[in-house]
């Protein structure tokens, strides 16, 4: 089986994005860490895979890159695509509410040989827990997006909440990428300190704490906390998928040997170019960092 740089494992979805734009009542569109991520990999130029769970009549809605082969799609069979509508308000792009119908077909199968492996469930048991178990015999980076792990659907609602079992998912990875709210729901604790040391204790290396506008906080093992400023878009049209494509930047950017903080200015500015236009990423890695050079030299 071929090798690839990147192996992303996660549900290509249906959205539905409610948002405040003149004479559209939404922009319907593919989604997913399986598709965000995986199309930012790819357009940053790295050999990529998906292993996902979708109906493959809707890869006509996808990037080119899904299309065309360039991306390989290693798909459940007979699947139907999980839908979410996300719900903004104007001026309040930062938050959403979300609905789902889930598909009940987690994504399965073998992951092929990579360099990163990076997981991206969005709700419970969307991703074969076997998965979970193969990956940590893996080499490799292997990254995990907590945020599915924290969430169900009661009556097509997502519903945040702790996942008592999220220890042994997490201490098969190395990085782990979640917003301040899903910090707060790994473990009972107030002091955000005793939850990150917990994951060191773990095996984690790098924690990345997402903050929307106000920036991310990446935690390291190795050199502590570091603060990593947001970029201000020109303009803010769509911020689906911005946490995915935050993640994707820092990944690449780490498999490129970039400092933690260069890598996360860089994941941190490829994101905020990304909420400038609906869909995915379609800033190349030099304009990315043109960007973070306009505040730091890298």
């Amino acid at each position: 089986m071929n090798s690839f740089d990147v192996c992303v494992i996660g549900q290509i979805v249906k959205d539905y994005n409610f948002l405040p734009l003149k004479g559209k009542r939404f922009v319907k569109s593919p989604g997913g860490t399986a598709f965000y991520s995986t199309h930012a990999y790819h357009f940053l130029g790295l050999k990529t895979a998906v292993l996902t769970s979708f109906n493959n009549n809707d890869i006509f809605s996808l990037t080119p890159g899904f299309g065309n082969g360039k991306i390989s799609i290693f798909n459940n069979e007979n699947a139907t695509t999980t839908e979410f509508r996300n719900f903004y308000r104007k001026n309040k792009l930062n938050f959403r509410s979300q609905e789902a119908i889930f598909n009940n077909r987690p994504v399965s199968g073998k992951l092929v040989k990579a360099k990163v492996y990076h997981f991206g469930p969005l709700i419970l048991n969307d991703i074969d827990v076997k998965l979970y178990q193969v990956v940590k015999k893996l080499n490799g980076l292997k990254v995990l997006d907590i945020q599915g792990l924290n969430r169900s659907i009661r009556k097509k609602k997502i519903i945040e909440k702790k996942n008592v079992e999220v220890k042994k998912f997490l201490k098969n990875f190395n990085i782990l990428k979640c917003d301040t709210k899903e910090l707060h729901l790994i473990k009972n604790a107030d002091d955000k300190y005793k939850i990150i040391n917990y994951l060191f204790d773990l095996g984690l290396s790098e924690i990345i704490v997402t903050k929307g506008f106000f920036g991310s906080t990446i935690y390291s093992k190795s050199e502590g906390e570091i603060d990593i400023p947001s970029f201000i878009p020109t303009k803010v049209i769509d911020s689906t998928g911005c946490g995915d494509t935050y993640t994707a930047i820092y990944c690449y950017a780490r498999l490129k040997k970039y400092s933690i903080y260069h890598s996360g200015l860089l994941a941190s500015a490829g994101s905020g170019m990304k909420t400038e236009k609906t869909g995915p990423l379609y800033s190349s890695f030099a304009m990315i960092k043109k960007r973070v050079e306009s505040i730091c030299k890298i």
